[in-house]
């Protein structure tokens, strides 16, 4: 177990912010802003990730048909009345106040602006599992681990709340965690459907860039739609561009093998629209843009900070059919890698941009898992329950604060875990990892930050 030192630098870092590069074209620190390097147009085409659409390989065969709900629990039910989510009366849009939190997930920012999580954008876990679940759908054991997380690693471990934004007010000498727009490497990560890599926008990995969303767009350019495959695609070729472009570019196991893709999933597995005819769900255009608080026609996107909205009219997924962490995250992932191999990164740029460097899974694992077997039955979950669950510290020599936080995190994991099964491992290895300069860079928000990108 680390060292309860060790859990607090994880949970509070302060680490120092390095030089950014001085060719970037500066992010102004009191604007929502995107730089010049994030924006700048960086081609990736089918070929190189490995789609030929005339020739799909089997398993993207499979990713494509996949419906909006996902993989393993495809929604078959409809009914208007339990997943109509109202935008009006209590739910009725609100631009978020200057001193209101906002940040990098336009799913968690609509529900602020709706009403359905905390409009001041803080919140607790019993508000993050009533309220994503009744404006998308998505199950108590998903939420749970999502506000869990957030708690223990970038929360108020004193209120036990969580920001979807920038920091909290500091309670006397407590500090109050960065929030997940200033979470790298630990909730968010590289690679983002709307947002730059941190390093290449001035540690600004919450504003939303304009030519990432007509990436992403792009996909469904020909019919307008978007769906899991597509998205998948749009994530493996914007792996490319994090290689391509951020010399700081890593990919732990939390933020970015296993967040930053399924965050991809999220758009469609709880943005779609839903309707008798189409239980399955859509999404089109004017719905992302809607989410994500952009207008225009592609490829010409403006982005309107804070203004992020549950379209009007609009259909969630059943609560029967819930998004979960087991069969819905790790469910289209292991779709989406045996369909686009090239999507799966753990691992970073070692020195400069396109020195991409796995991280030897056997070698990390003791022997346990290995690149020919991780994917296999639960093994992937496993490999990420098991590598959080080491890196906690021992409850009983730690103070009360962390306690409190270690003893939620393990409970929501045990509840969205309870149903698998998981080899016995001695221990992960830290030790022998490629040096990374990414894995490292974890930057502050200045003092004048914004408060509702």
């Amino acid at each position: 177990m680390k060292s309860l030192t060790v859990f607090l630098a994880a949970l509070q870092s302060a680490a120092a912010f390095p030089a950014v590069m001085e060719s970037l074209s500066k992010r102004q620190s009191n604007t929502c802003t995107t730089s010049a390097k994030c924006n700048e147009q960086y081609e990736v085409t089918d070929a190189d990730i490995g789609y030929n659409p005339n020739a799909p390989t089997a398993a993207q065969i499979a990713s494509a048909g996949r419906n909006h709900c996902g993989n393993l629990v495809p929604c078959t039910l409809f009914s208007a009345a339990e997943q109509y989510v109202s935008t009006s009366g209590a739910n009725a849009f609100q631009s978020p106040k200057s001193t209101d939190l906002r940040g990098p997930c336009p799913g968690l920012n609509a529900a602020a602006n709706h009403g359905y999580l905390a409009r001041n954008g803080v919140q607790s876990l019993a508000q993050t599992i009533t309220g994503l679940g009744q404006a998308y759908g998505m199950s108590v054991d998903l939420a749970g681990i999502l506000g869990a997380y957030a708690i223990a690693f970038d929360g108020d471990l004193v209120s036990m709340t969580w920001s979807i934004g920038g920091p909290q007010a500091k309670l006397g000498a407590i500090d109050s965690g960065q929030g997940i727009s200033w979470s790298h490497n630990k909730y968010e990560g590289d690679t983002s459907i709307s947002r730059c890599d941190a390093y290449i926008n001035n540690g600004d990995a919450h504003s939303l860039s304009p030519t990432r969303f007509a990436y992403a767009y792009y996909e469904g350019l020909e019919d307008d739609r978007l769906d899991m495959d597509k998205f998948a695609r749009a994530f493996a070729k914007n792996t490319h561009r994090s290689i391509g472009q951020n010399p700081y570019y890593f990919a732990p196991l939390f933020s970015t093998t296993l967040v930053s893709p399924a965050a991809y999933n999220f758009v469609i597995a709880m943005m779609s629209n839903h309707t008798a005819d189409q239980p399955g769900g859509y999404l089109n255009e004017d719905m992302f843009k809607t989410f994500f608080a952009v207008t225009g026609d592609y490829p010409n996107y403006e982005w309107h900070p804070g203004q992020d909205r549950i379209p009007d009219n609009w259909y969630r997924r059943p609560s029967a059919q819930p998004y979960t962490a087991t069969t819905g995250v790790f469910g289209d992932l292991l779709s989406e890698f045996a369909a686009y191999p090239d999507s799966f990164r753990f691992g970073g740029n070692t020195d400069g941009v396109n020195t991409y460097t796995g991280i030897n899974i056997r070698d990390f694992s003791s022997g346990l898992y290995n690149a020919q077997n991780l994917f296999e039955g639960d093994n992937f979950a496993c490999f990420v329950y098991q590598n959080i669950q080491q890196g906690l510290p021992d409850v009983l020599n730690a103070n009360p604060l962390v306690t409190a936080a270690v003893t939620l995190l393990q409970k929501q994991f045990g509840i969205a875990f309870s149903a698998i099964s998981c080899p016995a491992i001695s221990e992960f290895n830290n030790n022998n990892l490629p040096p990374y300069p990414g894995r490292s860079y974890s930057p502050n928000p200045p003092s004048n930050a914004p408060q509702n990108c």
